[in-house]
């Protein structure tokens, strides 16, 4: 394509955009062509800063001090927005050097913390809404988790395997805020949320920018905080355990299930987040400077919509209660348990079916030396009261996963067992008895890298899936995954 064209063709534009920075700063712009400016001001000042203008729009005039060589006041225009604004600027590098150009960047950004002075910005007519922003200290926080997946090709079921690639894990941004009076918030995006099929029974999902948690926190005391919004539901420890503190690329097949793409669908036992209202807290009987010594509890109950997140309303005026209580020594050890109810709805008018849901949860998580070992264990009972003869249908899995941080090359070495029994029992006798041969059993093989200095781990999964009869297929699976945090 380009042997077509004469060389002055692609010199002259190449020219040309090399050299427009030198004719921006040669050209001599005319201010008062220009848009008025933005007016900025800091909030934080002992006095009230001159207006840039009057009413009208004429430039104010600043009056010199008289000298002796000067005796009589000199009017001097006032600097322009954009004047102050560089001003400004400059006292602010002078300030805090790091933040110059001119210094050097660390390759990795550390978590920003607002310094005590807010962004300068001017809140009009209110400046008691300006006092209240200087009392928030915000920080920000993220990560992204990206991977690429392959999953064996099972000879019978082609929807299994044939989507081997990369994919988003996750990619979130984080704001976290708190005031001296122990008023705080929780934001938190996924901009790698699933938002539904690119096309009917098309394999493929949309992804988009979604809310994951969101919510306003009080602490009045250590031991006590109450969060309104959303958040995860205080239940599966797994499940409450960060995306980016994960030991393994993807949860356990008893939290998450199996999807089209991997196996025969299979619903996890986990549950995520929920809109409504939660207590929670923790109290370590030696602690001191609120660290987590010794002996101790925590707690957390929760009133919710008993609805997956993101959605807007209640589905029947019911609501989800959860309780889940542990006993700790210090971060080392934790023994935890809980329990839910929900009276849940689903369905279309006029074909809405009630579902009456409970469950229950144990869990050991240990951290000594290096190594880590977590075990959990949980049931869901589910009951249809509007079908009649409706069995109650028992849900069990379970997991043991143990892995060694090893002290000179950040290696992690890791192993899962994980199991999901769907149908555990039907309370229905025999007649069902098919459908119960449908048990999964999963093998993990894990290899992590946690480089040391730098907010990077690269993961390294390999599964040796397990079915019952009834769910047989060749759908072992490996996964990598790049994760950055900041």
């Amino acid at each position: 394509m380009f042997s077509r064209r004469n060389p002055w063709q692609l010199i002259l534009p190449i020219s040309l955009f090399f050299a427009s920075p030198v004719f921006a700063q040669v050209v001599d712009i005319d201010p008062s062509e220009q848009p008025d400016a933005p007016i900025v001001q800091e909030i934080e000042q002992e006095e009230p800063a001159p207006a840039i203008n009057d009413g009208d729009g004429a430039p104010l005039k600043r009056t010199a001090p008289a000298t002796e060589d000067s005796p009589t006041p000199v009017e001097t225009p006032a600097p322009t927005a954009s004047e102050d604004f560089a001003i400004e600027e400059q006292d602010l590098q002078e300030q805090h050097p790091q933040d110059s150009e001119l210094a050097p960047s660390p390759l990795f950004a550390e978590p920003k913390i607002a310094r005590g002075k807010s962004p300068d910005v001017t809140v009009r007519g209110n400046s008691n809404v300006a006092d209240l922003l200087d009392r928030w200290d915000v920080t920000v926080g993220g990560y992204l988790r990206t991977a690429y997946t392959w999953i064996d090709d099972d000879a019978n079921l082609q929807s299994v395997g044939r989507n081997d690639g990369f994919n988003f894990a996750d990619a979130r941004l984080s704001f976290a805020g708190n005031m001296d009076n122990g008023l705080g918030f929780y934001f938190e995006f996924n901009g790698a949320a699933n938002i539904g099929a690119d096309a009917n029974n098309a394999p493929a999902h949309k992804l988009g920018v979604r809310m994951a948690d969101a919510y306003a926190l009080y602490r009045p005391y250590n031991f006590l905080e109450f969060n309104l919004g959303q958040f995860k539901a205080p239940f599966d420890r797994e499940e409450l355990i960060p995306n980016s503190a994960m030991l393994f690329v993807n949860r356990s097949v008893g939290n998450r299930g199996v999807s089209s793409i991997e196996g025969r669908n299979a619903s996890g036992l986990g549950i995520s987040r929920e809109i409504g209202l939660q207590a929670r807290g923790s109290y370590y009987f030696l602690a001191e400077d609120d660290k987590a010594v010794g002996p101790g509890v925590t707690y957390a109950v929760a009133i919710t919509n008993g609805q997956p997140e993101n959605l807007s309303v209640n589905a029947n005026g019911k609501m989800a209660y959860y309780g889940r209580a542990g006993l700790n020594w210090g971060e080392a050890i934790q023994l935890g348990g809980a329990y839910f109810i929900n009276n849940n709805t689903f369905g279309i008018e006029p074909n809405r079916i009630n579902q009456d849901l409970s469950g229950w949860t144990a869990d050991l998580l240990v951290n000594m030396y290096g190594a880590s070992i977590f075990a959990n264990v949980m049931q869901r009972e589910a009951t249809s009261p509007d079908l009649a003869n409706s069995p109650t249908i028992k849900s069990l899995s379970y997991q043991v996963q143990v892995a060694y941080q090893e002290p000179f090359f950040g290696l992690q070495p890791a192993y899962r067992l994980s199991y999901l029994d769907p149908t555990s029992d039907f309370g229905a006798g025999d007649s069902l008895e098919l459908f119960e041969q449908d048990a999964l059993t999963y093998h993990t093989i894990g290899l992590n890298y946690n480089a040391t200095g730098y907010p990077v781990r690269v993961m390294a999964n390999y599964t040796f899936t397990g079915e019952q009869e009834q769910r047989e297929l060749d759908n072992d699976r490996f996964d990598i995954l790049l994760q950055l945090t900041w």
